[in-house]
């Protein structure tokens, strides 16, 4: 009997906020999958690490731990066979009978590369389940002490690299921006250009020990990779 493939959400970094579920499945699954985008780049295998330790200080010793390589690049063709890769790997493992775990940062139904590789998994034949975690957007919202939307506000999640993120910046409702680093120039101009910056929000490495809090774009604030960007244009009467 072959096994099941979990992709399971880690939460946006804060180890408390990984789920129960997902607690009972690092328990349950033999093998865990930790993507990694360098060899120093292993944010959810630190974030894994802790939670591990609030369940059981000694559970990763009787893991399988196998790290994949999720390369940062827009080249549709190294990200194809890093995909195939990947998924030949977890194969391996689910063909011997083990279930596995494949973690990921934040939810995996959210931009998140894990779902390229559980879908081919799942194309292949193979038992899969998404497990969904806290989203950095609802996350960086808590931290920020304000609400996503209320009422009939709407709200429009989008990438900060889209060609068209002007015209979304139009639509009427609150607007998350994700990973806002790979577009850090044209961003803030943007956003004045608009009469929107005053709008607008950010929280850097929401959950961590780095966690930063910017109630403001106005002035200078630093990027990172993992920063959300949330501009409230709608106003409650």
């Amino acid at each position: 009997m072959k096994g099941r493939l979990y992709c399971i959400g880690l939460g946006p970094g804060d180890p408390e906020l990984v789920t129960v579920k997902a607690l009972r499945l690092m328990k349950e699954c033999s093998v865990w999958f930790i993507p990694q985008s360098g060899p120093d780049k292993e944010t959810a295998g630190r974030i894994l690490q802790a939670a591990a330790d609030y369940a059981d200080e000694d559970l990763q010793a009787s893991k399988t731990i196998v790290k994949l390589a999720f390369p940062m690049t827009r080249s549709e063709e190294i990200l194809e066979e890093a995909h195939r890769k990947n998924a030949e790997i977890i194969e391996a493992y689910l063909d011997k009978g083990e279930d596995a775990a494949l973690f990921t940062l934040g939810c995996p139904t959210v931009y998140a590369s894990c779902s390229y590789v559980e879908r081919r998994v799942a194309l292949a034949g193979y038992d899969t389940q998404i497990v969904p975690g806290v989203t950095s957007f609802c996350a960086a919202a808590a931290a920020l002490g304000t609400s996503l939307c209320e009422k009939d506000e709407p709200l429009l999640v989008v990438p900060a690299n889209r060609n068209d993120l002007a015209d979304l910046l139009d639509v009427p409702g609150n607007t998350i921006i994700m990973k806002p680093s790979s577009a850090n120039d044209k961003i803030r101009p943007l956003l004045e250009k608009k009469g929107l910056i005053s709008m607008a929000s950010m929280v850097q490495q929401c959950g961590t020990k780095e966690e930063k809090i910017f109630s403001s774009l106005e002035g200078t604030v630093p990027h990172s990779y993992f920063s959300v960007i949330l501009v409230k244009k709608e106003e409650l009467i």
